[in-house]
């Protein structure tokens, strides 16, 4: 039988010693104080507790390690465009709402990361249950599994352990500052467990959103002059990694001129800064990334439910549809929603749409060699990072709405239109302003055919080029690629992969943009994508007509009281839009910590003559709805509609097409289903969920995020 011991709560444990004022002004902190007048700065430096300390002292408590493939499921989330706002208030401070436990010192260990996930998840408990617990550190630095320790490390490893074993008081494990103090935990009964933690991309609107269930874990870059920090609004130029890790309490949009600046808690102590706070511009030392909020089992929280997960609807031409979407809060606090209409995610502002070869009816891979027939492409200035052109195609090709007949192409994975020197081999978001532009990205990665390989180039010189990456290793020479563009007039794209890897395969970017790189499309970048035999195909169709010219949503925003619901009025007017299929996305943003943000398809079917509106929901449809969430970390949820009463296959599949899961195989009666897909032991990457029924068959695509 485990032995339990009854904690002392509320034993003060002081680790850390006290810092006494100095007399007058440090020449470091005059200097820093010059530094601040002459580049017109709006912070305030003075002495604080940091000052007392050497520089090697100061860089111990900056610990933060964000693991790699944590860094690309950030990425990939960042790319997520400002919601509306659930809260446009100016100024938001938990420490107003009684949302925020006392500030505390993590010593001479580089420990932020814990500190800020316990501060997390402290408050999120405060907010919760109105009861101010002081966790144990100690308990995360000693016990956790995942490596992290004073020598740095990330907050999910303290997550982790107050979903798996719980967390203890304080007293139980007092902080010592010192990782190698064995781990005690067993002995003591925890006091609270998480249910889980959500990722919130580094965006101002998305951020404020989250705060209004409770502070967040999140990240930025320490500069030596940060130490000195005494008020005011802190702000530094970009120049140096991530390195801290503290927790955002609030926003005030008034300060930083105006600009705004989140509200923030470190764990310095409260001898450091504004009693242990600091304000600090939007943005700025990369401020908002890698956020996290804690979700705490027996929090009162709101809890979205939505009648429906996807929306379809047949509208007569030039005529009018009203469709209801109904919204409930069976949590136990009141639900904040706002509700906004976006273009589909797979098409970009000017037409251009993309699909690969392992979704149904899409692009074949269907591989040309033209080493026999192209011409090698020659790099004279350097054949590591070069750039050659134009080729000549000698026929006409159409892109974004201009017509080209010669291309560029750089040895790092990419062509461009119109760029003949730039040779860009970090590669970058699509789109993006800076160069390069008017690109097509195939891989766009740092390749370097000096270790290997050749580029070629062929044109029919009537309506088709080819440009090929034949067994190019990448400048580590952790993988060889082969790879080629394929241009036929007057504008389809495809890109074909024959051989990849086998590392660094989550390193590219690919997609295409225009020449000011604001309009594109982006298929991924640094995710596990790319395979063999795959074909990625750019298509230029109509410019896509946004929701919110043919959807009408009433009421847009609200609060919803727990036990009550809304019904949301969808008027889909079809007005003098030609007949055809109108795509969009449905976006509904709520407080609800496990449903923040819920995409929900849009399609307006004009000209569907003689089709009953109702008959949508008779059980007689087949559809595959999109799964939520996706990307997911763990596990997802499938719904889908069976036409006929019998046999029902759902499985999942990598990008290989190797059946990874058997999600569900039985009978079912038609109509509509859920499944929960738990992928708790599959590796990170793009999969395939393929649904079956009778004589039918048809596959969505998701993205697992660890």
């Amino acid at each position: 039988m485990r032995r339990i011991i009854i904690c002392l709560v509320g034993i003060a444990i002081l680790v850390m010693p006290l810092f006494t004022a100095k007399a007058g002004v440090s020449d470091e902190v005059k200097g820093i104080q010059k530094m601040i007048e002459k580049k017109g700065l709006h912070w305030k430096a003075g002495y604080t507790s940091m000052m007392a300390l050497t520089p090697e002292e100061r860089q111990m408590r900056l610990g933060l390690k964000v693991p790699a493939n944590v860094e690309r499921r950030f990425a990939e989330l960042d790319k997520l465009p400002p919601p509306l706002l659930l809260d446009t208030e100016d100024v938001f401070d938990w420490r107003d709402l009684n949302g925020v436990t006392p500030v505390k010192a993590q010593g001479n260990c580089g420990s932020c990361w814990d500190f800020a996930a316990v501060g997390s998840f402290e408050s999120a408990i405060l907010i919760a249950d109105d009861e101010e617990l002081d966790l144990s550190e100690q308990q995360v630095l000693s016990c956790n599994t995942g490596g992290s320790s004073c020598d740095g490390g990330w907050m999910e490893d303290a997550y982790n352990l107050f979903m798996d074993y719980g967390a203890i008081d304080e007293s139980c494990m007092p902080y010592e500052a010192d990782d190698t103090v064995p781990c005690t935990q067993e002995q003591y009964d925890p006091l609270a467990y998480m249910i889980g933690y959500e990722d919130i991309p580094n965006n101002v609107a998305i951020i404020k959103n989250s705060l209004l269930s409770g502070p967040l874990s999140t990240t930025f870059t320490v500069y030596d002059d940060f130490f000195s920090y005494n008020g005011g609004c802190y702000e530094h130029e970009d120049t140096a990694p991530i390195n801290h890790a503290v927790v955002i309490i609030g926003w005030d949009d008034a300060m930083c001129d105006g600009y705004g600046a989140w509200i923030v808690k470190n764990s310095w102590g409260p001898g450091w800064g504004l009693n242990g706070y600091f304000y600090m511009k939007y943005g700025s030392c990369y401020i908002g990334s890698n956020t996290q909020r804690p979700v705490y089992t027996q929090g009162s929280y709101p809890e979205a439910v939505f009648s429906s997960d996807a929306i379809e609807v047949d509208v007569p031409s030039g005529g009018e549809v009203n469709e209801i979407f109904e919204l409930s809060n069976i949590g136990v606090a009141d639900l904040l929603y706002v509700i906004e209409t976006i273009n589909p995610t797979n098409q970009d502002s000017f037409g251009y749409y993309w699909n690969d070869s392992n979704s149904p009816e899409n692009p074949e891979f269907d591989w040309i060699d033209i080493t026999g027939i192209g011409e090698i492409i020659e790099f004279p200035y350097d054949l590591d990072d070069g750039n050659s052109g134009p080729l000549p195609f000698g026929f006409e090709f159409e892109y974004y709405g201009n017509i080209f007949d010669s291309i560029n192409v750089c040895t790092n994975g990419w062509a461009s239109f119109t760029d003949y020197y730039t040779v860009e081999f970090g590669n970058m978001g699509i789109p993006d302003p800076e160069p390069p532009n008017n690109m097509l990205a195939s891989f766009y990665d740092d390749l370097n055919p000096e270790n290997g390989g050749n580029i070629y180039f062929y044109s029919n010189n009537a309506d088709t080029a080819i440009i090929s990456w034949q067994e190019v290793p990448d400048w580590r020479q952790e993988g060889i690629f082969t790879f080629q563009i394929i241009l036929a007039a007057p504008s389809s794209i495809k890109y074909q992969y024959l051989s990849m890897g086998p590392g660094r395969l989550n390193e590219c970017s690919i997609g295409i943009e225009n020449e000011t790189g604001t309009v594109g499309l982006e298929v991924v970048r640094d995710m596990d994508y790319v395979c063999d035999s795959l074909a990625i195909q750019f298509d230029l169709g109509s410019p896509p007509v946004p929701p919110q010219i043919w959807l009408d949503v009433d009421p847009s925003s609200g609060i919803i009281e727990p036990d009550n619901n809304v019904e949301v009025n969808l008027a889909f007017n079809a007005g003098s839009l030609p007949d055809g299929a109108y795509d969009g996305i449905f976006r509904l943003i709520t407080n609800d910590p496990l449903n923040g943000i819920s995409d929900i398809p849009l399609v307006m079917n004009v000209g569907q003559v003689g089709i009953n509106d109702d008959t949508k929901n008779l059980p007689d449809r087949f559809a595959l709805y999109s799964a939520y969430p996706n990307p997911f970390n763990s596990s997802t949820t499938i719904k889908y509609s069976a036409h006929q009463a019998g046999a029902v296959t759902l499985e999942a599949f990598n990008i290989l097409g190797q059946k990874v899961a058997t999600i569900y195989n039985g009978f079912q009666n038609a109509g509509e289903h859920k499944m929960l897909w738990d992928a708790k032991n599959i590796s990170s990457g793009t999969y395939f969920v393929r649904f079956s029924c009778g004589d039918k068959s048809t596959e969505t695509k998701v993205i697992l995020l660890k």
